[in-house]
């Protein structure tokens, strides 16, 4: 069972959360707190910190920026709400593993929770009717296949080693194609990657991580020589 502490956000949003969260049986009763900082002293007794983005619009200083790497050192961060594309690369790279907006339906939200508690990385998509943001609309058609695989791999799984695995080359291979990805999608950080890939829907929220993983390597397989397709 998941063990959910809410942080930030209107009392009453947080109450709504808390009945999704608490009305499935993979989840422990959540607890609440009015800002992250009165959660960091709970950190121990969570498996995941949901934190309302409101809380982090709210205070944006530097030891708020401290005080949620270090949430993000003890247990799995995600923010609820809207979130702008571009901040979400400082959001990843502070080690926040789930943005989940306010569109998804309950089912779908519980389902993103158990994904990200289970090791992955998700971003929800914005709504369909909403524009794309210029920043991040990076089109991955000069990718190959090989490289969107490897794109999606890296939204997916811990380290190069973990992609290698998955796709039977060396780390060494993996590297030299994140470096072509970097180059050709004009991208400066792989935490920008990830962005990309969830922006682009090359993944898809609540897909769970394994069977991304199961596919990449049934293509990998498959594509060998010598082996039937």
């Amino acid at each position: 069972m998941h063990r959910v502490l809410l942080a930030g956000g209107p009392t009453l949003v947080r109450d709504a959360y808390a009945r999704v969260i608490a009305a499935s049986p993979a989840f422990a009763l959540p607890a609440q707190t009015p800002t992250l900082s009165d959660a960091l002293s709970n950190l121990t007794t969570c498996d995941l910190l949901l934190i309302d983005a409101q809380e982090l619009i709210r205070d944006t200083s530097a030891a708020a920026q401290i005080r949620l790497r270090h949430a993000a050192a003890c247990t799995r961060v995600v923010v609820l709400g809207h979130v702008a594309p571009a901040e979400l690369p400082f959001l990843t790279g502070a080690g926040v593993t789930g943005v989940l907006g306010p569109y998804l339906e309950p089912d779908d939200f519980l389902t993103a929770l158990d994904v990200i508690h289970g090791g992955a990385m998700l971003i929800s998509p914005a709504p369909a009717h909403a524009a794309p943001t210029p920043a991040f609309r990076g089109p991955l058609t000069p990718l190959t296949q090989r490289e969107r695989e490897v794109l999606t791999l890296i939204a997916t799984q811990p380290d190069n080693t973990a992609i290698a695995k998955a796709l039977g080359v060396s780390p060494l291979t993996v590297k030299s194609h994140i470096n072509r990805i970097m180059h050709k999608l004009a991208a400066s950080s792989r935490s920008q990657l990830v962005v990309l890939a969830y922006e682009s829907h090359l993944i898809t929220p609540g897909t769970p991580a394994a069977t991304r993983t199961a596919e990449a390597e049934h293509h990998a397989l498959t594509s060998r020589p010598g082996q039937s397709s």
